[in-house]
């Protein structure tokens, strides 16, 4: 799943998530769920690098909820683009 997703598109969706979040005030549907996820998905060593390069690449980390939202909604966004152009 990871190993398919273009850090640069995942960069852009990142941001894409992010701004409607900071719009939103945060109340978005899935929000805690969001943030809980990213907490599991780090727990995950192949996950945890992937988290690691995308940091590298954007020259931040992931360290509010809101980012860490963002970074499992846009996981999700790109994940079902994937699965969608290989069916």
């Amino acid at each position: 799943m990871i190993n398919n997703i273009n850090i640069c598109a995942f960069l852009e969706q990142f941001n894409r998530e992010y701004d409607y979040l900071y719009d939103h005030h945060d109340y978005v549907a899935g929000y805690d769920e969001a943030v809980d996820s990213f907490d599991a998905f780090l727990k995950d060593k192949a996950n945890a690098s992937f988290v690691r390069e995308f940091a590298a690449y954007r020259g931040d980390v992931v360290s509010s909820d809101r980012e860490a939202a963002a970074f499992m909604f846009a996981l999700d966004e790109l994940t079902r683009k994937c699965m969608k152009q290989h069916k």
